[in-house]
């Protein structure tokens, strides 16, 4: 048994009260930021280590806590300052805790995982240590990659050490898969003759366009096309930016696919050009140049897809049930007085 925590509660380990953290053969707290950094923040001295949670006598620290909270919010903020059509909102004190709340939990099964890796004495060689971490650090140099760890008040020595329990979560879930599965062509069939609506291809058109501001250039465009110019030639000429050097082509696109001002177009003769179109976007020339028919995808054209996603749903299957034996085998007791003050 563990020892007790002041203001501490066991953790829940009831399916009907914890959403199953698994959306593939890694469970999602295995993205790649809090593998990198759910186990650095322990490692420099602090005022903040406080134990927030204890998995098996094993502590997690508010810092540790703490930590995998800020980096979380500065994706976000990061995220939304390069998507320009977004407004960054500050989030709630009830987000913040909910936010604070699933991270704990996420560093409470990577604690688990990282157990049982040792338990089962999973061992990792230097040459599997030093390939994972040039992945990781995509080819950054020294000196970047310092940056980068200053940056996050992390040290070299802390993200190598975060970075090896990563690698041995791998290992172990790796082993756990093993042989064990297996996808006979048979069942691929099977799954493809119980889902054809999804290889189902709608009739597509070949076009090719001309996009200006004014209608006034537009008409001018489409007059000079009635008298022989070419219609490539012109929408490299004058097309906007995101036609500029691809003469226009927009490729084979479904109906849907298209603005509805198209639509009347879509049936048109290959080879004909249409008058001026106005949408949103601007004034339009549509030329027709190819038509493929409606069509279903063969089986060989989607047997790598149908393969994925049968390997990908017994590997979720079969991780659930396994885990589901390691939470019960596990004393978790989590400090929820010091849990409210992480935001």
């Amino acid at each position: 048994m563990g020892r007790p925590l002041s203001g501490c509660r066991p953790l829940s380990l009831d399916p009907s009260e914890r959403k199953t953290m698994i959306r593939s053969k890694r469970p999602v707290f295995l993205g790649l930021w809090l593998l990198l950094l759910a186990g650095c923040w322990q490692q420099k001295p602090s005022p903040m280590q406080a134990t927030v949670a204890l998995v098996n006598d094993e502590p997690i620290t508010v810092q540790e806590l703490q930590g995998a909270v800020s980096e979380t919010h500065g994706l976000e903020n990061g995220a939304a300052a390069r998507d320009k059509g977004s407004k960054s909102l500050e989030a709630t004190a009830e987000e913040r805790q909910e936010l604070a709340r699933r991270l704990l939990e996420q560093l409470i099964e990577r604690k688990m995982l990282i157990q049982e890796a040792r338990r089962l004495k999973i061992q990792l060689t230097e040459g599997e240590l030093q390939e994972r971490f040039s992945e990781i650090r995509e080819g950054m140099d020294e000196e970047a990659f310092l940056r980068y760890l200053n940056e996050r008040n992390l040290s070299k020595e802390a993200w190598e050490s975060s970075a090896r329990e990563t690698l041995l979560i791998e290992k172990l879930l790796n082993q756990l898969v093993g042989d064990q599965i297996s996808l006979p062509e048979e069942e691929l069939l099977q799954y493809y003759n119980s889902h054809l609506e999804e290889w189902s291809v709608p009739e597509q058109v070949k076009l090719r366009q001309i996009l200006v501001e004014t209608e006034t250039e537009a008409e001018a465009v489409r007059q000079s096309l009635t008298k022989g110019a070419d219609f490539s030639e012109a929408a490299r000429t004058h097309a906007q930016s995101l036609e500029f050097g691809k003469d226009g082509d927009l490729g084979y696109r479904a109906a849907a696919e298209l603005p509805v001002e198209f639509e009347p177009f879509f049936k048109a003769e290959i080879g004909s050009t249409s008058g001026v179109i106005k949408t949103p976007f601007g004034y339009h020339l549509i030329k027709v140049e190819d038509r493929l028919p409606a069509r279903t995808l063969s089986f060989d054209e989607v047997k790598e897809r149908i393969y994925q996603t049968l390997l990908e749903e017994k590997r979720e299957a079969l991780f659930s049930r396994w885990f589901e034996n390691i939470r019960r085998k596990t004393e978790v007791k989590i400090n929820e007085e010091l849990l409210h003050k992480v935001s």
